[in-house]
């Protein structure tokens, strides 16, 4: 029998990495400030994105973890809601709209560069996760995983089957 994943998988780690790397960015953009803030676009429309971001990114992680907790406390596997999007809607929902949101009220283009950061450690990571679901759930799983990408909700990229 597979050894149960902790409720938090790979957070942790993912979460180690991808704060110590964006606490550098922000640092490093805010010791050579003006030379990386995104001045190529009016400060508005950074900012509107920044809140746009934030606003489906938030409401987008809170229903992921409710139901990713649920899912877990009842050992089955979800395929609907968020997770109809993508199979790890918890992690997405920080690469794709929490940080880069965050990033952007910053006003910090080299910031930009943590998201890109941050999605490479977690497909490194992510395979863990993958591995134990596969075991616990089989055929239900891998099918899941043929339809349904890894990371990026459909309609931004189609990859990581």
């Amino acid at each position: 029998m597979t050894e149960k994943i902790s409720r938090w998988g790979v957070g942790p780690v993912f979460a180690f990495w991808s704060v110590g790397y964006g606490i550098i960015m922000l640092a490093i953009s805010r010791w050579f400030a003006p030379v990386f803030e995104i001045s190529f676009i009016p400060r508005r429309v950074v900012t509107g994105v920044g809140i746009a971001l934030l606003v489906i990114g938030v409401p987008f992680f809170i229903r992921s973890v409710k139901t990713v907790m649920k899912a877990y406390n009842a050992d089955r596997l979800v395929i609907d809601g968020t997770f109809k999007y993508c199979r790890h809607p918890l992690y997405a929902s920080w690469v794709v709209f929490l940080v880069p949101g965050i990033v952007l009220l910053a006003n910090s283009w080299i910031g930009l560069t943590t998201p890109v950061f941050m999605y490479a450690v977690l497909r490194s990571l992510v395979g863990k996760e993958e591995v134990y679901l596969e075991s616990v759930f089989g055929r239900e799983y891998l099918d899941y995983k043929n339809k349904v990408p890894c990371i990026l909700p459909y309609g931004v990229m189609r990859q990581g089957r």
